[in-house]
């Protein structure tokens, strides 16, 4: 059986979308072998990977999203965004990410979840994008060499790459690791397919395209607001500007992966070494979901998470179905 690696783009809410089609993989008994992730795709990957696939209908994360009581709304939030705020606001930045409380959040306090994460990560490979402010590059990190052992010490480690790939400016403080400065991985590749195309292991990529977005409808919905509601605007707008920078980029690497499959092709090879790397040629398959929203600051249409999730089911359903029966 063909052995898949998946792309967890960052995009707000947008990662329930991702979310679905995951638990739609796992469902059909489709293996999975290698994870990347950034933004809030790394929230959806580390729920997954929580998962007792064989005793669970759904990952721990999605079960409360589901039930979504009062209780459950506090806990989502607290994992998907672990946000505090500071108490003397000074204007750099909206939140910092409370480590300790993120940690706990994400059922890594919990000794038999932890087993669960060793147990998982030795059947799939994980990596976490950044980027790195200081060197001015994006910087992908290998979570299985971290989390080898899984201790106090090696979570600690997993937390400060992990914090990094969600933090967005200017509503986080960028994290700072071995004196460099780190914030999500979506500044540089919000898609991150290079580790996959360079992974034996993999046959085949699926890949999740957010771009398909009405950004000159959302202008017009904003231009168009009432003067007194400032301060919600320039959220709205930092969400929009912040989804521009990530998205256009997107869509030059997914046509780059595109070309690079194309033009190995061309001169008939399976193959090509760059850089002392080598690159293979994979079936590329992508789904690409319209207009679906972020918002990552929002608390307007809380049923998007559930929305989304079922969406990305269906869609994938629809779009992949033939593709795993050939």
């Amino acid at each position: 059986m063909k052995k898949y690696g998946l792309v967890a783009s960052g995009g707000g809410y947008r990662s329930f979308y991702s979310a679905g089609v995951l638990v739609w993989l796992k469902q059909q008994g489709v293996p999975i072998v290698h994870l990347t992730s950034t933004s809030s795709g790394n929230n959806i990957v580390l729920d997954y990977l929580l998962w007792d696939w064989d005793k669970e209908e759904l990952p721990p994360v999605l079960t409360k999203t589901f039930r979504l009581n009062l209780k459950d709304i506090f806990e989502v939030f607290a994992n998907f965004l672990g946000l505090q705020p500071p108490l003397l606001p000074n204007g750099s930045h909206l939140f910092t990410v409370n480590k300790t409380m993120c940690r706990k959040s994400l059922h890594l306090d919990d000794p038999d979840r932890r087993q669960i994460l060793a147990r998982n990560l030795q059947a799939v490979k994980w990596d976490i994008m950044t980027t790195n402010l200081s060197q001015r590059r994006g910087e992908l990190f290998n979570i299985n060499e971290i989390l080898a052992q899984i201790d106090d010490a090696s979570l600690s480690r997993f937390m400060d790459v992990f914090i990094a790939g969600i933090t967005a400016m200017p509503y986080f403080k960028a994290v700072k690791m071995n004196d460099d400065y780190y914030v999500e991985g979506g500044y540089t590749d919000n898609t991150p397919l290079r580790s996959l195309f360079a992974d034996p292991e993999v046959d085949e990529i699926i890949a999740i395209d957010f771009t398909d977005f009405d950004y000159g409808a959302e202008l017009d919905k904003l231009y168009g607001q009432n003067m007194l509601l400032l301060a919600g605007t320039s959220i709205d707008m930092n969400i929009l500007v912040n989804d521009i920078q990530w998205g256009l980029p997107n869509r030059a690497i997914l046509s780059e992966a595109i070309l690079i499959n194309k033009m190995l092709e061309k001169v008939k090879k399976t193959s090509l070494e760059i850089d002392g790397k080598t690159y293979y040629h994979k079936p590329l398959h992508i789904l690409k979901p319209k207009n679906l929203e972020s918002m990552t600051i929002s608390l307007e249409h809380m049923t998007a998470q559930k929305d989304y999730f079922k969406l990305g089911q269906e869609e994938a359903g629809a779009a992949l179905q033939a593709v795993l029966a050939s």
